[in-house]
């Protein structure tokens, strides 16, 4: 049951399939979130109380409007993909959630080609990148991925099942550090990297 107290934040998540982002799903529901899992298969994720699974993709801006109308915030993990097809994903969650007007975008990655550049070739993509972020007017973050250990899903994180360990934990310090990024209002418009939680 959903305590009245507690604002209602309607989240959106790409792709979430890595450890990451099974510990942001669990930590979202922790803090009674509505969490709503945007799938391209939809037997990929089984829902459970206060979590939705939806068909989503990230091949244009319509069909991202469409599968994120009506939510606050969108976090889509993108670090299984390389950088050459990550400024059209990217351009097509910027202009979707400006379709339907979502105020808060979270793209998690590897972004040293973008911020580090190694070429020529990682310099004219990442030019691409920054001025559709930089002209979009959305509140975005993009988060530098960090090392969690694969494998470890939703239950893995539950508190009701006492501590979880090492590995789970500095997981769910992530994913709880992400969801006070998106309280706070911190690092918009900025690259963020998390060590141990913290930003």
């Amino acid at each position: 049951m959903h305590n009245l107290e507690t604002p209602t934040v309607k989240l959106g998540l790409f792709h979430p399939f890595d450890s990451l982002g099974q510990a942001l799903i669990a930590a979202a529901l922790h803090r009674q979130h509505e969490v709503t899992a945007l799938l391209d298969d939809l037997n990929r994720l089984k829902a459970r109380p206060g979590l939705r699974c939806k068909l989503g993709s990230l091949d244009s801006s319509i069909s991202v409007s469409e599968a994120v109308a009506g939510l606050d915030a969108i976090f889509a993990f993108l670090g299984h993909e390389p950088p050459h097809r990550l400024p059209p994903q990217c351009g097509a969650l910027i202009d979707g959630a400006l379709r339907v007007r979502v105020p808060r975008l979270f793209l998690l990655g590897h972004w040293r080609w973008l911020t580090e550049p190694a070429t020529s070739d990682d310099e004219q993509l990442g030019a691409g990148l920054a001025r559709s972020l930089e002209v979009s007017g959305l509140d975005w973050t993009l988060v530098e991925q960090p090392a969690v250990a694969e494998g470890l899903r939703i239950d893995d994180f539950s508190r009701a099942v006492g501590a979880p360990d090492e590995e789970a934990a500095f997981a769910l310090s992530c994913a709880d550090a992400l969801l006070d990024e998106l309280q706070l209002g911190l690092h918009r418009r900025a690259c963020l990297r998390l060590r141990g939680g913290e930003g």
